[in-house]
């Protein structure tokens, strides 16, 4: 595995702002580790497949990919990774029975409502002993925000549209419920990691879509010549990575799902 500096400048290359590169920094490592301890059996179909650009980072092929933005999918279909790119709610999947091995969903889950739907058509379109992997926050990071007051645990949930924040216990259940057999979890991101995470974005996450103050700050970003921004990207890293040096895994705050179908 590549030093948490490196890794966290090729975050930064990608997402620009400190706090997404930082969680998706955690992100990256577990699902490495997944993918080279169980393989991810083909064919692939991912959910919220975003631009592809995280996807890119853990797999060559995908099979086929789903976004219900009409945008991302469009940016999606110049990726080499993927097939094909289908502009589709992930609740209504027009896949066939049986047809995948592997489901793959990063960071997706949290943000749909009547999640039970697309859990329940992941556990359809794979076949007998195929895995659906997935990353999600979980309830407890509202103990580990920047602010320990329910109002602003509450106000950051709206921010970040995490409609579906639950523990590792209830998306167990639930995903039991939708048909799978097993369910593993894997945490990947802890306590001190998400107040410092809370700390770098609760400013930046002020206002709304494209007037939203990260949108800002990757516009600023994108208008430096390019040898200032990778100076500002390395001592970002470095900062970042002298950061989390040392900070111990205990109260996970989200957590990696691998859940498999009999």
């Amino acid at each position: 595995m590549k030093p948490a500096q490196t890794l966290l400048a090729e975050m930064l290359r990608i997402y620009a702002t400190p706090s997404e590169s930082l969680w998706r920094s955690f992100e990256l490592v577990k699902v490495l580790e997944l993918r080279d301890s169980l393989r991810f059996d083909p064919p692939i179909l991912e959910i919220g497949c975003g631009n592809g650009a995280f996807t890119s980072m853990v797999m060559a092929n995908v099979d086929d990919a789903v976004d219900i933005n009409p945008r991302a999918v469009e940016r999606a279909r110049h990726s080499p990774v993927f097939k094909r790119v289908h502009c589709m709610d992930a609740r209504a999947m027009s896949f066939e029975t049986g047809s995948y091995g592997t489901v793959f969903a990063n960071c997706v889950l949290e943000h749909i409502p009547s999640v039970e739907q697309i859990l329940a058509d992941c556990a359809r379109v794979l076949r007998s002993g195929g895995r659906m992997i997935t990353t999600v926050p979980l309830r407890e990071m509202n103990a580990h925000l920047l602010f320990k007051h329910p109002r602003y645990a509450a106000h950051r949930q709206a921010q970040l549209v995490h409609v579906n924040l639950l523990s590792a216990g209830e998306w167990r259940e639930a995903l039991v419920r939708a048909g799978f057999s097993r369910v593993d979890v894997h945490p990947y991101l802890f306590g001190g990691h998400c107040r410092l995470w809370d700390k770098l974005d609760w400013t930046i996450s002020m206002g709304s879509g494209r007037y939203r103050l990260s949108a800002a700050l990757r516009l600023a970003l994108w208008a430096l010549p390019a040898a200032a921004r990778r100076r500002l990207e390395m001592l970002a890293a470095r900062w970042l990575a002298s950061r989390i040096d040392g900070i111990p895994e205990r109260d996970p705050c989200a957590a990696a799902l691998v859940a498999t179908k009999s």
